[in-house]
């Protein structure tokens, strides 16, 4: 039994038919908003950052002029993209999912505001002294996805007005995602000088704004990606980068972003994205055999990918069998709190089984890969 199930858009199987698969044929590596849902990666990770696209393939890279490996991420998976840009990949992958299980030890009626000091923590823990490393990765870009409230959603403290807004926004979606346009800006933030031409052309109608990390912004940054509505509290201000700061001589005349900033996946939740436009492969690790665009399309059964955008897309993702085998039959997610009535001792053992599993989609992951290139 595989753990892994492949998927291939057209132009991906095509390229792999006739030259194999090699680390220089990926230009970029997606990873989707879903919470929990990212542990299940947790395995897959280590191997792709630490082995076949390591140190040894990114001086490869280097030496052939490819550009630089795109890591492109909402929510979970812009942490954990983050995460992957790091120094250390191996060391701030461990990192980050030792903090998602064991720091959420939220008790029965938690609030949004724990929730959130409880997150922000995470962040700065999973950051620690990487800033610098995750800002300019080498031989990596580093994009993280953030939504900002346009004025339906603009009042992000008046309860009230927020659960209006957000209500207007699902009715409006269920019509057309293109309505969201007046309800959220979609930002991304790039490491300086990272190649995104193929996003400055509109794919759809919601505006999107590029702006570059900085060492003073990357934690507002990282918590605005995964700031779930009525779940975290938004994230108000995000720092301007300025070319002449430094993470030890910051500037004292600091600009901000107003937000307020929310979860990137609200727009984008598993980044369906006009990938097509790449010049090479894309590799997505992901949890689910299906890419929906926006978090309010889950409830959508119909509204999916555009097939020709994922022509050069190789989605790599927990077979149904390996999902039925796993301890609680199923991958990790944010109804597991409530499902185990916040008894944190049965949650976390069962968090863990899943990301020692996790490690046999790596395995079967690089076992099918020396077979393509037989």
């Amino acid at each position: 039994m595989s753990s892994i199930q492949i998927i291939l858009g057209d132009r991906a199987k095509a390229h792999i038919a006739n030259q194999g698969l090699k680390p220089e044929h990926i230009c970029a590596i997606p990873a989707a908003a879903g919470g929990p849902k990212g542990l299940i990666l947790q395995g897959l990770d280590h191997y792709l950052f630490t082995d076949w696209l390591g140190p040894a393939h990114l001086q490869k890279r280097q030496a052939m002029g490819l550009a630089p490996l795109q890591l492109i991420g909402a929510s979970i998976g812009a942490w954990r993209m983050a995460a992957a840009a790091s120094s250390q990949p191996a060391a701030t992958l461990k990192r980050l999912a030792q903090q998602y299980v064991e720091a959420q030890n939220y008790n029965k009626g938690v609030d949004r505001f724990e929730i959130s000091r409880v997150c922000e923590a995470m962040v700065q823990a999973v950051v620690a002294d990487e800033a610098a490393h995750m800002v300019n990765p080498v031989g990596k870009e580093l994009l993280v996805w953030v939504n900002k409230g346009l004025t339906p959603l603009h009042h992000a403290q008046q309860q009230r007005a927020r659960k209006r807004g957000f209500v207007s926004a699902v009715l409006a979606n269920s019509i057309n995602r293109n309505r969201l346009a007046s309800y959220f800006e979609r930002w991304v933030f790039q490491s300086p000088g990272a190649h995104t031409d193929w996003l400055a052309q509109a794919f759809d109608r919601i505006p999107t704004r590029v702006e570059d990390l900085d060492v003073l912004n990357i934690h507002s940054a990282l918590l605005a990606s995964g700031s779930i509505p009525f779940v975290l509290n938004p994230v108000h201000k995000i720092v301007k980068a300025f070319e002449t700061q430094t993470e030890h001589h910051p500037r004292q005349d600091l600009q901000y972003h107003t937000g307020p900033f929310w979860d990137g996946g609200l727009t984008d939740y598993h980044l369906a994205l006009p990938y097509h436009r790449l010049p090479g492969l894309v590799l997505y690790p992901h949890f689910a055999n299906t890419v929906t665009p926006g978090w309010l399309d889950k409830f959508l059964k119909l509204r999916k990918a555009k097939p020709e955008w994922m022509s050069n897309v190789i989605l790599v993702c927990p077979s149904p069998e390996f999902v039925a085998s796993l301890p609680a039959k199923k991958i990790p997610d944010r109804s597991d709190f409530k499902r185990y009535k916040f008894d944190h001792s049965i949650r976390i053992p069962l968090w863990q089984q899943a990301i020692a599993e996790s490690e046999r989609m790596a395995d079967d992951f690089a076992a099918w890969v020396e077979s393509v290139n037989r």
